[in-house]
């Protein structure tokens, strides 16, 4: 046993095991130290990955070489792609997972990667040093531990989720804990805070688990996912088509298990009147949480006192896995005595007969605001200390995941004398939620929503493969398989548009019978097909059933990547014009990322600026001019003068 590592890990959540494979992957030697091995990426809240913005993190990270597509994937029992009905900029992946199979496959990946060691273990206490002439007064050492271990690192990646100080309140009793049935960490936030760094606590919750049998289905509405499109005709000859329903863009990660429906139900006057008349038992309203939980899950209390004209709110049953008969209540999330949410739940006509596996429960925990991190996601005090997750003031287990992702790559980076990876606003949502938690800061648990990133229609789901992998290959995460086959999906997609930008339909009766059939304009002369895809009326598809030279090319599609490269082609062609407007603006804006500002410039000096932009501008010290105009309280007056003055 060694007790010297390049990089250690604090914490086996999805942002750990993320950052460990990471670095481990990137050749330095690795430690990740959890308090439990047998519940490494556990989904504390809903069994379920993805969903608005979200699953374009999930597919962000599978580009780069990440892990949680492939395991969402493989542990997958329902797929569904959210905003169908908007255009495809928002486009959503969402799957529902067997959980107690995610965490089982997650190990599995961790004992197998190469460079990394794993022990079962609390850390304490950092090991922290003043720095000797470095730009930060301190600089990380390693970590101690509870069994009084120590090892010393060069860097240390921190992403202990809730369990910091972590406190869960039932009603007016109160368990310290960072999840249920496992204890909090103490001693890290005081050693922290001691040295310069802020803190603050927020809060979360989760909703009861019950069990099936308990359930009348037959008073609920059957909630379905989304088939595979079946073969017909020619294609009924092919070898069985992929799955395209997924994450990952490797085409030989497929969905594995069984699929399972959801259910969805409601409440009723008669459960928000038991849950009213017991608001002051919940720690919410009567003192007892403090902290500030995530403004979009809330809490059924909440529903009923934000939204108090409403007469029942949605609920939906999932369940937990292929074969368990456990249920998750989404939309149920609670920190009311158990006796309440019980009475509550009986009111339901298909909970009648509810039996819970464990009640619903709020959780307070520390956070450190993440304006004291740099892009790199390094503290600014500490050298070689990073932070990712739930400790940086987010919720979920994607941007958790994200993070943990990028900090792994970074910290092995510096081990290696490299420059970090740091991602703009315009090519990944990844570097939206980072430049936001840097610079923004969060005053509530930050989750990613589409409205955030404003270069979206650059940032959609199908093509974070051609905007990462690149980037993922270069640094060494992303494989020469995985970026062969995005290299080969490039090419076939590229050769479609160009054939249908050549490619003409002659005006003809038969066309323009079809055309009129399709509730679309007839056709005075020939037209490129490109312009008819245009339309908004016509997709691909439709367009194979008038071009035997178009249906012949697509037949020649490789199967595993034809819905992918037919998805892509469809969405360029279609929305060409607003995709090259926005890239000239995020290009715009690249350029000001351009512009370098002095770590040491004096904004103090400088008179014309706000007294908060100068304010701000000294506290977070940016980057670049670009970052500094993200700053809030940093107006466009304020970048105005300080491009006059750099002009200067």
């Amino acid at each position: 046993m060694k007790f010297e590592y390049d990089v250690i890990v604090v914490g086996a959540g999805h942002a750990g095991c993320e950052a460990a494979v990471a670095a481990a992957r990137l050749g330095v030697s690795t430690l990740l130290i959890t308090p439990d091995l047998n519940r490494v990426a556990q989904m504390s809240c809903n069994p379920a990955v993805g969903g608005i913005a979200k699953g374009q993190i999930v597919r962000e990270i599978d580009a780069l070489g990440g892990w949680m597509g492939i395991v969402a994937d493989k542990t997958a029992i329902q797929f569904r792609m959210l905003n169908r009905k908007k255009g495809p900029a928002v486009w959503s992946p969402r799957v529902q997972s067997d959980r107690t199979r995610f965490s089982d496959e997650w190990r599995r990946i961790l004992d197998s990667t190469q460079g990394l060691e794993l022990l079962q273990d609390t850390v304490t206490r950092l090991i922290i040093k003043p720095s000797d002439g470095g730009d930060k007064p301190y600089v990380i050492g390693g970590v101690q531990t509870a069994l009084g271990m120590s090892f010393t690192a060069k860097k240390v990646i921190l992403t202990a989720g809730t369990f910091l100080g972590g406190l869960m309140h039932f009603g007016k009793r109160q368990i310290a804990g960072g999840r249920i049935a496992e204890p909090s960490s103490e001693g890290l936030t005081e050693q922290l805070a001691a040295i310069g760094f802020e803190t603050g606590r927020m809060k979360t919750g989760t909703p009861a688990r019950i069990s099936g049998k308990s359930i009348d289905f037959s008073l609920c509405e059957r909630q379905d996912g989304e088939d595979p499109n079946p073969a017909e005709g020619p294609e009924a000859a092919l070898p069985p088509r992929r799955d395209p329903h997924k994450f990952s863009y490797l085409p030989e990660v497929n969905r594995e298990l069984k699929v399972r429906g959801c259910y969805i139900t409601h409440t009723s006057p008669e459960v928000h009147q038991v849950l009213n008349d017991n608001l002051a038992d919940s720690p919410l309203y009567n003192g007892q949480i403090k902290s500030i939980g995530p403004r979009y899950c809330p809490s059924i209390e909440t529903k009923i006192v934000t939204f108090a004209d409403k007469d029942n709110h949605q609920l939906f049953l999932e369940p937990e896995g292929e074969t368990t008969d456990e249920y998750y209540i989404n939309g149920f999330s609670s920190s009311l005595p158990w006796e309440v949410q019980l009475e509550a739940l009986q009111k339901i006509p298909a909970l009648r007969d509810v039996h819970f596996y464990r009640p619903g429960y709020a959780i307070e925990y520390d956070y450190f605001p993440p304006t004291q991190l740099t892009h790199d996601l390094q503290t600014r005090l500490v050298d070689g200390l990073y932070f990712a997750g739930q400790v940086n003031g987010t919720t979920g287990y994607e941007e958790a995941a994200a993070q943990g992702l990028m900090a792994g790559i970074n910290a092995a980076r510096s081990c290696r004398g490299e420059t970090p990876i740091v991602l703009r606003r315009d090519q990944a949502y990844i570097g939206v939620l980072i430049d936001d938690l840097v610079t923004k800061g969060v005053d509530e648990p930050y989750r990613m929503f589409t409205s955030r990133a404003e270069y979206r229609i650059l940032l959609r789901q199908d093509d974070a493969d051609m905007r990462l992998t690149p980037i993922g290959y270069e640094i060494g995460l992303a494989d020469e398989h995985r970026y062969a086959v995005m290299n080969r999906k490039r090419e076939l997609r590229d050769s479609l548009i160009e054939f249908l930008e050549k490619e003409k339909v002659a005006a003809s009766e038969d066309i323009n019978v079809w055309l009129e059939n399709h509730a679309t304009s007839s056709l005075t002369a020939g037209t490129r097909m490109a312009d008819l895809l245009r339309r908004p009326q016509l997709s691909l598809a439709m367009l194979t059933e008038i071009s035997p030279r178009l249906c012949k090319r697509v037949g020649k599609l490789p199967y595993d990547l034809r819905d992918e490269i037919l998805e892509s082609v469809e969405i360029l062609v279609k929305y060409e014009g607003y995709i090259r407007r926005e890239r000239e603006l995020a290009d715009k804006m690249v350029r000001l990322e351009g512009v370098r500002l002095s770590p040491d410039f004096d904004y103090d000096s400088v008179k014309a600026l706000s007294i908060e932009a100068r304010q701000k501008l000294s506290r977070q010290r940016p980057q670049t001019l670009g970052e500094a105009s993200r700053i809030s309280g940093v107006s466009p007056a304020d970048v105005s003068i300080l491009m006059m003055i750099l002009g200067r």
